[in-house]
């Protein structure tokens, strides 16, 4: 959000009474240049960062010493860490969020790792990374979060979820990318499921009583053949006892 055209004369007039503060006689177009350079980063920010060089600067106040008390400016991730969330892209089920500085930086480093050299894209990354964001800080531009959708839908929800926590998305923005909740059933879907469970209990019963009818039956021949047996064991005694 740029500044509007009362706050981009505020923040002119700050830079210039910051400068004085500090011993340091600026010429207006050099006032006119910083005050364009912070005009992409919130007001109160660049108050309080002002306010911050007249309170610990002890030489010319610059560009570069007022970005570096912006917390917007700072808000880009660590290189190691860039790099490490940049690693995650290369799984397709995974979700990531992250910056168009990280991304540009690993399309540098992607070659490179699919050629097996893993340290060598480690180091184009970080060089990379780096030259992206003194461009960002340079050129006023915040960290823009983008996400980059994975096709696990719980580690999408896990991610995205943590990114609004975190505040680099807004709620809003990533509502409908997360899977929608479980709805409550309807009458007509109770009444469905409830049918779904009586046929799937009448066949597991069907079953049930498919396996007791072949166990009897299988009791029943065991003893009918126990009892042949034993009419045959006993005919030739009954033939011995006659003679």
């Amino acid at each position: 959000m740029s500044l509007t055209t009362e706050q981009h004369e505020q923040v002119l007039e700050l830079v210039y009474a910051t400068a004085e503060v500090l011993g340091q006689e600026m010429r207006p177009s050099a006032g006119m240049l910083i005050a364009d350079d912070l005009s992409g980063y919130p007001f109160g920010e660049i108050r309080r960062a002002l306010a911050r060089c007249r309170a610990e600067l002890h030489g010319k106040l610059t560009l570069a010493a007022i970005i570096e008390r912006l917390p917007s400016a700072n808000a880009h991730l660590l290189p190691n860490e860039a790099w490490a969330r940049a690693l995650h892209s290369t799984d397709e089920q995974e979700t990531v969020v992250w910056t168009p500085e990280i991304a540009r930086a690993f399309g540098v480093a992607k070659p490179v790792l699919d050629g097996g050299d893993k340290v060598g894209a480690r180091m184009a990354f970080l060089a990379a990374y780096e030259r992206e964001v003194e461009a960002a800080k340079t050129e006023g531009r915040p960290p823009e979060w983008q996400v980059s959708l994975g096709h696990d839908q719980q580690r999408r929800e896990i991610v995205l979820t943590d990114a609004v926590n975190a505040g680099k998305l807004p709620a809003p923005k990533v509502a409908h990318l997360l899977p929608p909740p479980d709805k409550p059933l309807t009458e007509a879907g109770k009444r469905q499921r409830k049918q779904v469970v009586s046929q799937l209990r009448d066949l597991i019963n069907q079953r049930g009583d498919k396996q007791a009818q072949q166990r009897r039956e299988a009791r029943e021949l065991e003893e009918a053949r126990r009892r042949e047996l034993l009419e045959q064991a006993g005919a030739p005694l009954a033939a011995l006892g006659g003679r």
